[in-house]
């Protein structure tokens, strides 16, 4: 497309534009720096006048409204501008979809734009932000309008809001003790699990996860901090709520129920390296309506950062923008800080190298405390929920480890 062509659609657009209830339909879409040169200040005019008047606007009031707004311009650019304005063509309000048709494919070439010069900046080396790239490259793939915007208007009525809020948890918990005060989690949410090293942690997300694969979800496990393997044991030791020595007793009987009952609803990563984006990317190809990141803080994330709370509480917004984009529930599991150590009541305020960053972004947060000996026979560990945006309830619940069957009681 030759250069006058395109300028010749920009000005097509802009008489689009002239019309109130048009530019309401694409003022999310259209941006400033789509257009070029005189264009640019004829657009900011049309943004002006149907922000402030509401009003379909001639012609002659746009140069009237420019010559306002813009004085101290020097006169030969004022002439420019308003040629360019006397040239524009109102549109036919009858043609609307074949408008949107048009404003759709010229938002498709400003965004093709973007995409080459950002390749041409990882290119030559002037940038690294492969994310950015990513992020341009999906949100073009279907050429959707509606997937232009970051954000999407909530229809619901009264009724509507009342049911959502009322009805069951996409995702129930089974474990008793916690589901009496917290019944489950929905889809979008971030929960993070998190406790001192060899306090169980590890354990409770096997229990859990095997409590979903009963419910017959999809669950994806990412396992960069014990072997993946040993962790896929563990949620099949778990679901069946056997022993090692029992599952070898067993093995033939709990092989084929594992067949059938297990290996359709679970996938195990070793993600020692994977970084959020890859994350994403599975999500998005496989949708999975549970997954578990075990630990989040070792995912790689693209980009420069200061310090390394910088790093954690992005890499956390990224996870919570992934479980709400791609419609799943994400646990993220963490360490906590030695301020957690030998303590029952442990809250969010111990979570390892963060400051605020990483529990601001969570519905619920569950940490698990530990007091007395390491001793195997120390069976008893303390359940606290000290952020919970899903009901409001706060506190410890007493429960017990059999860490033998991998489950919590």
């Amino acid at each position: 497309m030759t250069s006058s062509q395109a300028n010749s659609i920009d000005k097509q657009i802009l008489g689009f534009c002239l019309n109130a209830d048009f530019f309401g339909r694409v003022k999310n879409i259209l941006d400033r720096s789509m257009f070029e040169r005189e264009l640019r200040d004829i657009f900011d005019t049309l943004t002006f006048a149907h922000t402030n008047y509401g009003k379909d606007i001639t012609i002659q009031e746009l140069v009237a409204l420019f010559n306002d707004r813009n004085p101290a311009m020097p006169d030969a650019s004022r002439r420019n501008v308003v040629e360019t304005i006397v040239q524009l063509e109102i549109g036919n309000p009858d043609n609307t979809d074949l408008h949107l048709d048009i404003i759709n494919n010229f938002w498709l070439r400003d965004r093709a734009r973007q995409v080459g010069e950002k390749a041409i900046e990882i290119f030559t080396g002037e940038s690294e932000d492969f994310g950015e790239l990513r992020r341009l490259i999906e949100v073009v793939e279907d050429g959707r309008i509606s997937d232009k915007t970051t954000y999407s208007k909530i229809d619901s009525d009264l009724e509507e809001l009342l049911d959502d809020e009322t009805g069951d948890p996409d995702f129930p918990f089974e474990f008793n003790l916690i589901s009496e005060n917290v019944s489950g989690l929905d889809r979008g949410n971030l929960g993070i699990l998190f406790a001192r090293p060899e306090v169980g942690k590890t354990t409770f997300c096997c229990f859990l996860a095997a409590s979903y694969v009963r419910q017959k979800f999809k669950v994806t496990y990412w396992a960069n901090e014990e072997p993946a393997k040993r962790i896929k044991l563990r949620i099949i030791q778990s679901f069946f709520g056997v022993t090692n020595e029992e599952m070898r007793r067993d093995r033939t009987e709990l092989a084929e129920r594992y067949q059938h009952e297990i290996a359709p609803y679970l996938t195990i990563f070793d993600s020692v390296g994977t970084s959020v984006e890859e994350m994403d990317q599975y999500a998005k190809l496989n949708s999975p309506d549970i997954m578990f990141c075990d630990q989040l803080d070792k995912f790689r994330i693209s980009g420069e950062y200061n310090r390394g709370d910088e790093r954690l509480k992005e890499t956390y917004v990224v996870a919570r923008e992934i479980a709400k984009r791609n419609n799943l529930l994400l646990w993220a599991v963490s360490q906590a800080s030695f301020d957690a150590h030998d303590r029952q009541w442990i809250d969010y305020s111990m979570l390892d190298n963060s400051r605020t960053g990483k529990a601001g972004e969570a519905d619920i947060i569950i940490g698990i405390g530990k007091t007395g000996s390491s001793d195997i026979e120390n069976v008893v560990r303390h359940i606290c929920v000290s952020k919970n945006k899903l009901n409001g309830w706060h506190g410890m619940i007493n429960a017990q480890i059999d860490i033998g069957r991998g489950v919590y009681y």
